[in-house]
């Protein structure tokens, strides 16, 4: 098989190589992306993790071949594989052989044309963002969730998209209806109005600094209100600053990402200036609950060992380490009160939705109506 180039009209993160997974997947062919850049603004354009320790495009979360993105053409394969790149960089494989396909991205639709423009395959979209050539039959659910995703919609729906599909995939698992109330943290109101009619938080993660100050916020008011909350990556490091702050003295800690010149760092850098990526071990106790022994990671800070008796004395744990990498918290009191420093919604599909995730809609579930 020689090579089969998709060329991608997608302006947006999310929507780019979905229609080369796709292809892809169906066909078992490896697929390799010429790494493509976007105009706007789109912090977490490059954010799918990948086992191969690095992060690629962020529409490519779905793919089931993806063996590698690239920035230089000379490094693809010369036969057997799917390339997919932006049709706005044709001219960067103009001496490849092989067959050029056309990916189009037309409101709801996204669609797959041969050289002679007919069509060879049709994605739309649900709610939740997740690509398929059928649409789901609707259900009934039995009780209908309301979460709070403390991030603004553009950003999980143009940008990153894993945590919506994982959403959907758990709310599909548990035949629970899922209502995603978006809380953009830069403008939350002064009492936090906003957490009242919502059943669970989420806070995800991100590569914006300017989320943090509104993460901890809702993550300390959620701290004493009972809400069921979880945190990924930066929302994990939120929570366990929030935690910190409850200690006299300690008020002020925050992540040295955001504030490099603060007294107080909650979160610090490697001192080896690692960044920690890829799909690694994950080893938690039982006070985490789900089950999973792998965990995607993207990070260059981790929690600072010398403020682990302010994290205890707040009454949250360590639920899973490594070495001295706090991977995870857990408050043991709180009905449901957990972060982890890594990335479930990565290992998500709709067979087998992040147990996480899957704890987070059942604790909701069983609040009071």
């Amino acid at each position: 098989m020689s090579l089969t180039f998709i060329l991608d009209d997608a302006a947006e993160p999310a929507r780019f190589g979905i229609t080369a997974s796709h292809w892809a997947n169906q066909r078992r062919v490896p697929l390799w992306s010429l790494r493509p850049d976007f105009s706007g603004d789109y912090p977490d354009s490059h954010q799918h993790v990948i086992a191969a320790g690095y992060c690629v495009t962020s529409g490519l979360y779905r793919s089931e071949t993806l063996v590698h993105e690239i920035s230089d053409p000379a490094r693809l394969p010369s036969r057997d594989a799917v390339v997919v790149l932006a049709a706005r960089d044709a001219q960067r494989i103009a001496a490849f052989a092989g067959a050029r396909l056309t990916g189009l991205s037309q409101g709801e639709f996204l669609t797959l044309l041969d050289h002679q423009q007919q069509p060879l395959l049709q994605l739309s979209s649900d709610a939740f963002g997740r690509w398929s050539t059928t649409r789901p039959a609707p259900i009934a659910p039995a009780r209908q969730i309301h979460l709070g995703l403390v991030a603004r919609e553009a950003d999980q729906r143009a940008v990153y998209p894993a945590i919506l599909a994982a959403l959907g995939d758990a709310a599909g698992q548990i035949n629970s209806g899922l209502t995603i109330h978006f809380l953009p943290p830069a403008t939350l109101s002064a009492d936090l109005a906003e957490l009242r009619p919502l059943d669970a938080v989420l806070l995800p993660g991100g590569a914006s600094m300017a989320a943090v100050a509104g993460q901890i916020r809702i993550a300390a008011a959620t701290f004493t209100s009972g809400l069921p909350t979880l945190g990924l990556c930066l929302g994990m490091q939120s929570m366990a600053t929030a935690a910190v702050q409850r200690s006299a003295g300690y008020q002020h800690a925050m992540l040295a990402e955001v504030a490099p010149a603060a007294a107080l760092h909650s979160f610090i850098p490697f001192a080896d200036a690692r960044h920690r990526c890829g799909l690694l071990p994950f080893r938690a106790n039982a006070a985490l609950p789900g089950t999973t022994s792998l965990m995607h990671y993207n990070h260059r800070y981790h929690f600072n060992p010398a403020l682990l008796p302010q994290l205890a004395a707040s009454g949250v744990m360590v639920s899973a380490a490594t070495g001295f990498i706090v991977d995870a918290i857990s408050l043991p009191t709180h009905p449901f009160w957990h972060g982890v420093q890594g990335h479930p919604e990565l290992l998500s599909s709709a067979s087998t939705p992040p147990t996480l995730l899957l704890a987070l809609l059942r604790a909701a579930l069983s609040r009071p109506e």
